[in-house]
């Protein structure tokens, strides 16, 4: 008996070219930069005026503190031995993507 073939549709890019996609990420990571750097001033606003609830018009804002407990890797790993730090930790596979602007496009920038 023949094996179903399973069928992707085509993605909304796979008319662009690996250059254009690398183009448009580089441009949108670099456009949410500006945004997150605004987000940062904005939150930053809002802790200064020490206010734990605030509304706007459209939303609404708490600021609560919180302790976060952070653990020291390498004092564990240094304290019980890398066998023992090894077999207590999960490993996984992670894919990333790096873009950075070409010398190039920095020139053009300019």
């Amino acid at each position: 008996m023949p094996k179903a073939t399973r069928i992707l549709p085509p993605s909304p890019y796979h008319n662009l070219s690996a250059g254009d996609l690398v183009d448009r990420l580089g441009a949108l990571k670099a456009d949410l930069s500006g945004l997150q750097a605004q987000e940062k001033a904005l939150r930053d606003e809002l802790i200064r005026r020490g206010s734990s609830s605030l509304d706007g018009a459209v939303y609404s804002a708490t600021i609560t503190d919180a302790v976060r407990w952070t653990l020291d890797t390498g004092a564990v790993r240094s304290k019980m031995g890398a066998d023992w730090y090894n077999a207590h930790c999960r490993q996984s596979v992670v894919t990333t993507v790096a873009v950075k602007a070409r010398p190039v496009a920095r020139a053009l920038a300019a």
